[in-house]
């Protein structure tokens, strides 16, 4: 006969604790000692149960809190393992340890001597699971220093192969040079974060990143950017949010700076802003659907988060654009009349000369305290070349 959880109304399993103990009159009536005597029970467990639960009502309540103990630890789902159970289970009859001291330290202290176990990381005498009587002896892997170490990698890795089942997003480029998403959820935000490369310290992929992506994502689409050739460097992934005048690189270098890092985004990746609108706006409809649990009033609308796009990064978006038009005429070098013109006083002369280059070369000559450096700075000088003037009588 199949045994039904009272809980879920789910057939149980003989691999199921609770098919074990009901197997077993006298374990049966010593776990229900046990939980009528165990103050940290679940309050809304104990009034599902009603005020007099039966022997099996309580071993069938009592397998599915060791179920979600052991799903929910830092170190991967150990639910499927029946030694677990057994373990927990005659720990908490026996009087060393009550729901509370289970389910907060026990499952974590089994993940991770578990986590340590199948790698091959455990010293000799920690690996017999037979020789641990007590949480407490258990506790000891998880603090030891030699140890420490290990189950942090452990469960970092763990918790990104958790996100990545769980993230939402949209691909919006995906070439040699860039990858760049859309994320829909703070799995998305945590994989772009930390799973390879620099570690940005963007707070939507941060530890608190769920309630900061809450905070932003309602507002106007997030776009996350790595640029692959340089995914190491606090330069090789950037993120945006024009909603709240965002565009930052990984160090969220100069973040309340907008026109600084347009200008340096520009010049990073020229063209790329123009990319990333057109895939926004090549995939709005799926954008729209799978933002509509995050946007009041049907999700994002693509063409207005690319005016936004536009209207906040200018130099971004117009980046690039004049390598693509083969019948614009070239003006930026060559013979002609070039104003210079020093930022900070706005004192500008304009001169004669052959090039790009060589209206440095005099500037240079004039003035020996000016540096290449400084003209080539777009913050202390600009050098612009004026058209060409029409002969007279036209």
């Amino acid at each position: 006969m199949k045994l039904l959880d009272v809980i879920t109304g789910v057939a149980i399993t003989e691999a199921n604790v609770a098919a074990k103990i009901l197997k077993d009159p006298k374990l049966t009536k010593m776990l229900t000692i046990a939980w009528r005597h165990d103050h940290t029970l679940p309050p809304n467990v104990i009034a599902r149960l009603g005020p007099r639960p039966t022997e099996h009502s309580i071993a069938q309540a009592w397998s599915k809190l060791l179920d979600d103990t052991l799903r929910r630890n830092d170190y991967g789902n150990l639910s499927a393992d029946g030694k677990f159970d057994d373990w927990l289970t005659r720990l908490y009859i026996n009087g060393q340890a009550d729901y509370e001291d289970i389910n907060g330290e026990g499952g974590d202290a089994l993940g991770a001597w578990k986590a340590l176990s199948i790698r091959g990381l455990l010293k000799p005498k920690d690996q017999d699971f037979n020789r641990f009587t007590s949480i407490k002896q258990l506790q000891r892997i998880r603090n030891d220093r030699d140890y420490r170490r290990e189950l942090d990698r452990i469960k970092d890795s763990e918790r990104i192969e958790k996100m990545k089942r769980e993230k939402s997003d949209i691909v919006l480029i995906d070439n040699e040079r860039y990858y760049v998403i859309a994320p829909f959820n703070y799995g998305a935000c945590y994989i772009f974060g930390n799973a390879e490369g620099y570690k940005p310290n963007f707070c939507t992929s941060s530890s608190s990143g769920a309630t900061w992506f809450k905070n932003y994502a309602p507002n106007g689409i997030i776009v996350s950017i790595v640029d692959k050739q340089n995914m190491d460097n606090k330069d090789g992934k950037w993120q945006f949010h024009a909603a709240t005048n965002q565009l930052v690189n990984g160090a969220q270098e100069n973040r309340h700076d907008l026109r600084g890092n347009d200008e340096k985004f520009s010049k990073l990746f020229p063209g790329l802003m123009t990319q990333i609108a057109d895939a926004i706006l090549a995939n709005a409809d799926q954008i729209k659907e799978m933002s509509k649990d995050l946007v009041r009033g049907g999700g994002y609308d693509a063409t207005k988060e690319v005016e936004l796009i536009k209207n906040k990064y200018p130099l971004s978006y117009a980046s690039g654009q004049e390598d693509t038009d083969a019948d614009e005429p070239e003006t930026e070098d060559g013979p002609g009349r070039y104003r210079v013109t020093m930022v900070n006083s706005n004192r500008s002369a304009v001169i004669p000369a052959e090039s790009r280059e060589d209206v440095m070369a005099q500037v240079m000559r004039r003035n020996p305290n000016i540096t290449r450096d400084q003209l080539e700075d777009p913050e202390q000088f600009t050098i612009e070349r004026l058209p060409d003037e029409a002969p007279a009588g036209e």
